[in-house]
């Protein structure tokens, strides 16, 4: 990745950029690979003299800002390269050159842009209120340079209005009230995340009056009632685990059709099972000033014990929650473990929690969440060695597990030990288990199919209303 797709010429985080250690830049920024696929840009060229002549200037490029200028003239001379000979041989148009920025326009006259920073997060003029005032929102802008194939949406809340999205019973009756209108969204929920709502709750949340469970062990949940008729459905981390693959293209879907329909927070998240990048680069790249946007440094907290770190893991805080924008970078290995083994000690989890504050969360970020992640700031151009969900899931169970094979031995190995002794293996385990056949509820592998259609609302008897109950 050239240097141009991150940062533009005379960008405060290209400066920022050039003034760190060398080492810290190649996290950022790896160096140009000599053995690996030649991108296509390079390929175009017939010389193999041009080549490596260009190559050897994206060399220096990432860490000789002075040559710039040469780069640019080397990569004019190939653009005039086309796939049938030299320079002036007359078989091919010029190719285009992208421009170093995203501001519009060309060199050499010709369509293709490269993002910069600056166009992952631009001010868009949107109508909020009445009357028609308007109001400035900052719309984050995905990095299209980046890899977005495995990162994935940790944590997601949309709203919409409850007249906007007309529902009926399973039997065909219009829901007539806020309980028959959730009964009825369990079924629509269920199609997209492979469970719909399981049981209502005793009290209300987030200040609307009634408040249901979405799913199981705490998935999620749907509130209704006040709040200017809008209904919010919150899934959680565990529930998003859970759900039937593809329940964000079908999500993306569903809110698309529908305009009162928003995202108000979606987590965004990354694993590296082997970080190279640790707390203390991710620490020292912000004192460098590459989580800085539009000139402000935001918040940090440093949580653990960064003085001498004691193998129960650390976390940076970035951002805050009242700006709506918070980055958690953090030690997740070491975060399981809780101290009691390193199995997974370079396990560094990357995480962006976005609220609608100030800014509208595009419903694209469902579908390409690497990409929004890898440009929330500059620190993060460089997010492609992560792991799937999937992969995600078992290590996080397999962690736990580890755990709590740790926990039983310190506290209770002796006693084992004795029991083995006195009775034998097998009697033994039948004692110690004997009506505890069941996962802790920490270790918790349940998914959408583990569990019937039965056991959501919608597939429960209509309830009959008294004429009273109707609303006139």
């Amino acid at each position: 990745m050239a240097i141009e797709s991150l940062f533009p010429l005379d960008d405060k985080h290209r400066r920022d950029f050039f003034a760190l250690p060398e080492e810290l830049r190649n996290k950022i920024l790896p160096p140009f690979d000599m053995d690996a696929p030649v991108p296509l840009h390079i390929r175009l060229l017939v010389s193999p003299e041009k080549r490596k002549a260009l190559e050897a200037a994206m060399l220096h490029q990432k860490t000789s800002p002075e040559n710039y200028p040469n780069i640019l003239k080397a990569e004019r001379l190939q653009a005039t390269a086309n796939g049938g000979g030299e320079k002036g041989s007359g078989n091919a148009a010029p190719s285009p050159l992208p421009p170093t920025t995203n501001r519009g326009g060309t060199q050499n006259g010709a369509g293709g842009l490269l993002p910069s920073y600056e166009s992952k997060e631009r001010l868009k003029i949107v109508s909020l209120g009445k009357n028609g005032k308007f109001q400035q929102v900052a719309i984050p802008k995905r990095d299209k340079t980046a890899d977005n194939r495995f990162s994935f949406v940790d944590w997601v809340n949309f709203t919409f209005n409850k007249f906007d999205v007309s529902l009926d019973l399973p039997s065909g009756h219009a829901a007539l009230n806020d309980d028959d209108y959730v009964t009825a969204l369990s079924l629509v929920l269920e199609r997209i995340f492979g469970y719909g709502v399981t049981s209502k709750r005793p009290t209300g949340l987030n200040f609307y009056t009634s408040s249901f469970e979405l799913g199981f062990h705490g998935w999620g949940h749907v509130c209704i009632g006040g709040q200017r008729d809008s209904v919010l459905v919150t899934v959680k981390g565990q529930g998003l685990m859970a759900a039937k693959p593809g329940w964000e293209r079908r999500l993306y879907d569903f809110l698309r059709g529908y305009e009162s329909a928003k995202l108000t927070r979606v987590d965004l998240a990354s694993d590296n099972f082997d970080s190279k990048t640790s707390l203390n680069d991710y620490f020292s790249m912000y004192m460098a000033g590459m989580f800085d946007s539009r000139a402000r440094r935001p918040e940090v907290e440093q949580l653990g014990n960064w003085v001498k770190p004691s193998g129960k893991g650390r976390t940076l805080y970035i951002g805050g929650r009242k700006t709506g924008k918070l980055l958690r970078i953090y030690e997740k290995g070491l975060q399981l473990a809780n101290g009691f083994h390193e199995k997974f000690p370079n396990w560094v989890r990357v995480e962006l929690e976005l609220k609608a504050i100030d800014r509208i969360i595009p419903l694209e970020s469902l579908l390409n969440p690497g990409k929004f992640l890898a440009g929330a700031y500059p620190a993060l151009a460089n997010l492609h060695t992560i792991q799937e969900r999937i992969l995600t899931f078992k290590k996080d169970v397999e962690s736990t597990v580890e755990r709590s094979v740790e926990t039983t031995r310190h506290q209770f190995g002796k006693h084992i030990w004795m029991h083995v002794q006195l009775f034998g293996v097998e009697e033994t385990i039948s004692r110690l288990t004997h009506g505890k056949e069941e996962l802790p509820p920490r270790i918790n592998a349940d998914t959408y199919d583990n569990f019937s259609v039965d056991d959501y609302l919608h597939s429960q008897p209509t309830k009959t209303h008294k004429l009273e109950e109707i609303p006139l």
